[in-house]
C-alpha cells in the first residue's frame, strides 16, 4: 500500500512540476533594474548578472559604471536605455556621447533582433547656416565653425539644400529625429510578447519548443 502511494506521488509531482515552472517566473527571473528612476528588465531582456534562462537570446543589457542601463548593438555600438515598452515591443535608446550619428554608420541591425522604421534620411554638409523651417534637424556634433551638417528626409528639404551650398554627405535607413534629438527608436518583432503584457500577464518560452513559440502565464 505504501508503495503504491509512493509511486503515486511520484507520477503527481513529475506531472505538476513542469505545469508549476511553466506559470510562475524561474528563480532569479524577477523584475530588475540598474537605478531606481531606470527603465524595468524583464523578459525578453535580462540583466548581465540574471541566468540566462531569464531572457530571450540577443537580449541581454548591462549596467555601466553610471547605472545607465546599455544595450550593445552590432558592432559594439552601446546605447543608453531610456524606456523599455513591453506593450509595442519598442526599446528608447539615446547615445551618451551626444553624437548618435557617429555610430549609426557601423550599425548593423541585421545581425540583431531589432529593427527601424523604414524612413530615409539624408546629411548635408552646408557651408552656410540655414534657418528655413524645412531644412530638417541640424547635427551640431558633426559641424564646426565653417559648416553645418542637417538631416532631412523630405522632398521639400532635399531641394532647398541642394540649391543652396551644399553637399551630400550620405543617407541612412533612420528618421532624421535621430541625428537631431540624439535618439534612436527600434523594435523587436520576435518574441511575441506584447499581447501578454497588455493583459498585465508575464511572458516567458514555452517549455520544449522552438525559441519563437512563447505563452502568458500570471
Amino acid at each position: 500500500m505504501q508503495g503504491r502511494v509512493l509511486e503515486m506521488s511520484i507520477l503527481l509531482f513529475l506531472v505538476f512540476f513542469p505545469l508549476r515552472s511553466l506559470g510562475h517566473r524561474l528563480e532569479g527571473c524577477e523584475d530588475s533594474s540598474c537605478k531606481s528612476d531606470g527603465p524595468i528588465v524583464h523578459f525578453p531582456f535580462r540583466l548581465s548578472h540574471q541566468p540566462k534562462h531569464c531572457g530571450y537570446p540577443g537580449f541581454e543589457l548591462h549596467c555601466n559604471n553610471k547605472n545607465d542601463t546599455i544595450l550593445e548593438l552590432p558592432s559594439s555600438v552601446h546605447l543608453v536605455v531610456e524606456k523599455i515598452d513591453y506593450v509595442s515591443q519598442q526599446i528608447h535608446l539615446y547615445d551618451p556621447d551626444q553624437c548618435i550619428a557617429t555610430k549609426l554608420p557601423k550599425l548593423n541591425l541585421s545581425q540583431s533582433n531589432f529593427r527601424n522604421a523604414d524612413d530615409l534620411t539624408v546629411l548635408f554638409n552646408c557651408s552656410e547656416p540655414f534657418t528655413d523651417s524645412n531644412d530638417g534637424y541640424l547635427v551640431p556634433c558633426l559641424g564646426s565653425s565653417g559648416y553645418q551638417v542637417h538631416a532631412v528626409t523630405s522632398t521639400l528639404s532635399l531641394d532647398f539644400l541642394l540649391s543652396g551650398p551644399c553637399t551630400k554627405i550620405h543617407q541612412y535607413p533612420y528618421t532624421e529625429s535621430t541625428f537631431g534629438e540624439n535618439k534612436l527608436q527600434l523594435n523587436w518583432p520576435v518574441p511575441l510578447c506584447g499581447n501578454c503584457e497588455f493583459k498585465g500577464m508575464d511572458c516567458g518560452l514555452k517549455d520544449g519548443t522552438k525559441l519563437s513559440e512563447t505563452h502568458c502565464f500570471n
